[in-house]
Protein backbone atom coordinates (compact mmCIF):
# COMPACT_ATOMS: atom_id res chain seq x y z
CA UNK A 1 0.00 0.00 0.00
CA UNK A 2 1.43 3.46 -0.85
CA UNK A 3 2.51 5.60 1.94
CA UNK A 4 -0.44 7.80 1.44
CA UNK A 5 -3.33 5.40 1.55
CA UNK A 6 -2.02 3.83 4.23
CA UNK A 7 -1.85 7.02 6.56
CA UNK A 8 -5.89 7.83 5.76
CA UNK A 9 -6.77 4.03 6.66
CA UNK A 10 -4.43 4.76 10.25
CA UNK A 11 -6.25 7.94 10.61
CA UNK A 12 -9.48 6.71 10.05
CA UNK A 13 -8.83 3.78 12.44
CA UNK A 14 -8.44 6.04 14.83
CA UNK A 15 -11.91 7.21 15.10
CA UNK A 16 -10.72 10.55 13.27
CA UNK A 17 -13.21 12.01 10.47
CA UNK A 18 -12.95 11.47 7.11
CA UNK A 19 -11.21 15.19 6.51
CA UNK A 20 -9.12 14.37 8.97
CA UNK A 21 -7.48 11.46 6.95
CA UNK A 22 -7.91 12.89 3.57
CA UNK A 23 -5.67 15.77 5.00
CA UNK A 24 -3.12 13.48 6.53
CA UNK A 25 -2.79 11.53 3.08
CA UNK A 26 -2.38 14.97 1.20
CA UNK A 27 0.25 15.53 4.07
CA UNK A 28 1.86 12.20 2.76
CA UNK A 29 1.49 12.77 -0.73
CA UNK A 30 3.40 15.99 -0.27
CA UNK A 31 6.83 14.07 0.86
CA UNK A 32 9.42 14.02 -2.05
CA UNK A 33 9.79 10.20 -1.68
CA UNK A 34 5.52 9.94 -2.89
CA UNK A 35 3.78 12.85 -4.57
CA UNK A 36 6.36 14.92 -4.06
CA UNK A 37 9.04 13.83 -6.47
CA UNK A 38 8.37 14.97 -10.13
CA UNK A 39 8.67 18.40 -8.75
CA UNK A 40 12.26 17.63 -7.75
CA UNK A 41 12.65 15.44 -10.95
CA UNK A 42 12.50 18.39 -12.90
CA UNK A 43 14.65 20.69 -10.13
CA UNK A 44 17.49 18.12 -11.25
CA UNK A 45 17.05 18.49 -14.92
CA UNK A 46 16.84 22.48 -14.54
CA UNK A 47 20.49 21.55 -12.60
CA UNK A 48 21.67 19.35 -15.61
CA UNK A 49 20.70 21.65 -18.25
CA UNK A 50 21.77 19.77 -21.50
CA UNK A 51 22.11 15.94 -22.64
CA UNK A 52 25.51 17.00 -23.05
CA UNK A 53 26.13 17.31 -19.38
CA UNK A 54 23.57 14.51 -18.27
CA UNK A 55 26.37 11.78 -17.68
CA UNK A 56 28.64 13.84 -15.62
CA UNK A 57 25.82 15.08 -13.68
CA UNK A 58 24.20 11.72 -12.45
CA UNK A 59 28.26 10.54 -12.36
CA UNK A 60 28.34 13.58 -9.82
CA UNK A 61 25.21 12.76 -7.79
CA UNK A 62 25.89 9.29 -7.56
CA UNK A 63 29.43 9.54 -6.42
CA UNK A 64 28.35 11.80 -3.33
CA UNK A 65 25.42 9.61 -2.53
CA UNK A 66 22.84 11.86 -4.02
CA UNK A 67 19.88 10.62 -4.83
CA UNK A 68 18.71 10.68 -8.54
CA UNK A 69 15.27 11.50 -9.16
CA UNK A 70 13.16 9.06 -10.98
CA UNK A 71 15.01 6.21 -10.17
CA UNK A 72 14.22 2.97 -8.28
CA UNK A 73 10.82 2.53 -6.55
CA UNK A 74 10.25 1.02 -3.21
CA UNK A 75 7.25 -1.85 -4.75
CA UNK A 76 8.33 -2.40 -8.36
CA UNK A 77 11.82 -4.62 -9.06
CA UNK A 78 11.47 -3.75 -12.81
CA UNK A 79 10.54 -0.90 -14.75
CA UNK A 80 7.37 0.24 -13.38
CA UNK A 81 5.03 0.39 -15.90
CA UNK A 82 3.25 3.84 -15.34
CA UNK A 83 7.00 5.31 -16.14
CA UNK A 84 6.61 3.06 -19.60
CA UNK A 85 3.34 4.85 -20.63
CA UNK A 86 4.46 8.18 -19.32
CA UNK A 87 7.78 8.32 -21.35
CA UNK A 88 5.25 6.92 -24.48
CA UNK A 89 3.15 10.37 -23.70
CA UNK A 90 6.22 12.91 -23.10
CA UNK A 91 7.76 11.49 -26.88
CA UNK A 92 4.28 11.86 -28.48
CA UNK A 93 4.05 15.86 -26.81
CA UNK A 94 7.64 16.26 -27.79
CA UNK A 95 9.49 19.31 -26.35
CA UNK A 96 13.07 20.36 -25.39
CA UNK A 97 12.62 18.05 -22.31
CA UNK A 98 12.01 15.03 -24.11
CA UNK A 99 15.44 14.67 -25.64
CA UNK A 100 17.30 15.61 -21.83
CA UNK A 101 14.75 13.18 -19.92
CA UNK A 102 16.23 10.48 -22.25
CA UNK A 103 19.77 11.60 -21.97
CA UNK A 104 19.47 11.48 -18.17
CA UNK A 105 17.08 8.12 -18.49
CA UNK A 106 20.18 6.53 -20.29
CA UNK A 107 22.65 7.86 -18.16
CA UNK A 108 21.11 7.08 -14.81
CA UNK A 109 20.28 3.48 -16.01
CA UNK A 110 23.80 2.91 -16.74
CA UNK A 111 25.63 4.16 -14.11
CA UNK A 112 22.98 2.90 -10.81
CA UNK A 113 23.09 -0.83 -12.74
CA UNK A 114 27.48 0.04 -12.28
CA UNK A 115 27.05 1.51 -8.66
CA UNK A 116 24.34 -0.43 -7.25
CA UNK A 117 24.75 -3.90 -8.51
CA UNK A 118 22.14 -6.07 -6.78
CA UNK A 119 19.99 -3.80 -7.12
CA UNK A 120 16.88 -3.36 -9.53
CA UNK A 121 16.63 0.46 -10.03
CA UNK A 122 14.48 1.30 -13.22
CA UNK A 123 12.70 4.92 -14.24
CA UNK A 124 9.67 4.95 -11.90
CA UNK A 125 6.16 6.81 -12.77
CA UNK A 126 7.46 10.46 -11.85
CA UNK A 127 10.04 10.84 -13.80
CA UNK A 128 8.23 11.44 -17.03
CA UNK A 129 5.13 12.47 -14.81
CA UNK A 130 6.84 15.47 -14.26
CA UNK A 131 8.04 15.67 -18.00
CA UNK A 132 4.70 15.33 -19.33
CA UNK A 133 2.91 17.69 -16.25
CA UNK A 134 5.93 20.09 -17.34
CA UNK A 135 4.63 20.39 -21.09
CA UNK A 136 0.84 20.19 -20.42
CA UNK A 137 1.50 23.69 -18.71
CA UNK A 138 1.00 22.75 -15.22
CA UNK A 139 3.36 24.74 -12.64
CA UNK A 140 5.65 22.39 -10.36
CA UNK A 141 4.06 23.87 -7.24
CA UNK A 142 1.04 22.43 -8.79
CA UNK A 143 1.76 18.62 -8.91
CA UNK A 144 1.57 16.88 -5.68
CA UNK A 145 -2.09 19.29 -5.25
CA UNK A 146 -2.90 17.76 -8.72
CA UNK A 147 -2.28 13.97 -7.66
CA UNK A 148 -4.06 14.73 -4.62
CA UNK A 149 -6.88 15.76 -6.14
CA UNK A 150 -6.91 11.98 -8.41
CA UNK A 151 -6.19 10.20 -5.01
CA UNK A 152 -8.89 11.75 -3.22
CA UNK A 153 -11.40 9.58 -4.07
CA UNK A 154 -9.39 6.38 -3.62
CA UNK A 155 -8.84 7.34 -0.02
CA UNK A 156 -12.05 7.98 0.44
CA UNK A 157 -12.89 4.54 -0.44
CA UNK A 158 -10.35 3.37 1.60
CA UNK A 159 -11.65 5.63 4.43
CA UNK A 160 -15.06 3.73 4.08
CA UNK A 161 -13.42 0.64 4.10
CA UNK A 162 -11.89 0.92 7.13
CA UNK A 163 -14.71 2.37 9.38
CA UNK A 164 -17.22 -0.24 7.78
CA UNK A 165 -14.90 -2.76 9.71
CA UNK A 166 -12.85 -1.18 12.01
CA UNK A 167 -9.82 -2.35 14.03
CA UNK A 168 -6.96 0.63 15.03
CA UNK A 169 -4.04 0.29 12.96
CA UNK A 170 -0.88 -0.08 15.32
CA UNK A 171 2.36 -1.00 13.65
CA UNK A 172 4.77 -2.45 15.80
CA UNK A 173 8.27 -1.68 15.97
CA UNK A 174 11.41 -3.52 17.49
CA UNK A 175 13.46 -1.68 19.96
CA UNK A 176 17.34 -2.05 18.34
CA UNK A 177 19.59 0.26 20.90
CA UNK A 178 21.24 -0.35 23.75
CA UNK A 179 20.12 -3.34 26.06
CA UNK A 180 22.06 -2.08 29.11
CA UNK A 181 20.60 1.28 29.70
CA UNK A 182 20.00 2.26 33.05
CA UNK A 183 17.28 4.91 34.22
CA UNK A 184 18.04 6.96 37.31
CA UNK A 185 15.66 9.63 38.97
Amino acid sequence: MNASTFTARVIASTGADVVAAVAGAAGAMSGPLHGGAPSLVLDMLDEIGTPARAAACVAEAIAHGRRVMGFGHRVYRAEDPRARCLRDTAEGLGGERVALARAVETAALAQLRVAKPGRALYTNVEFYAAVVLERAGIPRELFTPTFSISRAIGWTAHIVEQVRDNRLIRPSADYIGPSDRTLTP
